[in-house]
């Protein structure tokens, strides 16, 4: 039957650069000569898309692509005409499913108030949640940079909840393929803009003045 697959994917919203960042972080690692990245390249194959939404990346969109709209609240029942590149890849992502090789998925954003990066993810019934969240509690174990305390698993009826922009985030990546393909590990990764898990002191200068430190 072949080997599982991984899927990752990034940039759906056009101006998550740090997703990006990320994303070439994963690749060159997976790449890379590192025995790790060699083990796991014999026991799984990656599937990999740098950028979910090239239209709205090349005319400078923040979370959209050219119709105006955001693709992470489509995946629910995508259209080829209006959702590109989200048709297809939930069209491949059923196809895995379907013969029983997709094993995990993870789509790169980027956040703008919560520190470092974390997952948002599914709250799962049953043993299955073991399973989600000893995989966000390994990745911090192996990443400094991962803080498990900010993760948020969410409720199932959570996703039906109307967000800032009016719509459910029952269209999103990892609520859609978790229930339409019946996989455990779906995960959205946040990383922050500019700031990691642990903000550094930064000493004062001497001879300042008092309160000029900023």
């Amino acid at each position: 039957h072949g080997r599982p697959i991984v899927f990752i994917s990034a940039r759906v919203h056009p101006g998550e650069t740090p997703a990006q960042f990320v994303f070439m972080g994963c690749l060159r690692f997976l790449l890379s000569d590192d025995p790790r990245a060699a083990d796991l390249r014999e026991r799984y194959v990656f599937k990999l898309v740098p950028i979910l939404n090239p239209d709205g990346v090349a005319c400078g969109h923040y979370r959209t692509n050219t119709y105006g709209l955001n693709l992470n609240r489509h995946y629910d029942h995508p259209i080829l005409k209006e959702h590109e590149a989200i048709w297809a890849v939930k069209r491949t992502l059923l196809h895995w499913s379907g013969k029983g090789r997709l094993l995990f998925y993870l789509d790169f954003h980027a956040h703008a108030s919560k520190r470092g990066c974390f997952f948002l993810a599914n709250r799962l019934a049953g043993p299955g949640q073991g399973w989600n969240a000893g995989y966000a509690r390994v990745c911090q174990i192996n990443s400094p940079h991962f803080d498990f305390e900010n993760c948020e698993f969410a409720e199932p009826d959570a996703a039906e909840k109307e967000g800032k922009d009016g719509m459910s985030k029952e269209g999103s990546g990892r609520v859609s393929i978790h229930r339409d393909c019946r996989l455990c590990n779906t995960y959205t990764l946040e990383c922050n803009y500019n700031r990691g898990r642990k903000t550094a002191i930064v000493n004062p200068a001497p001879g300042l003045p008092k309160g000029t430190e900023s």
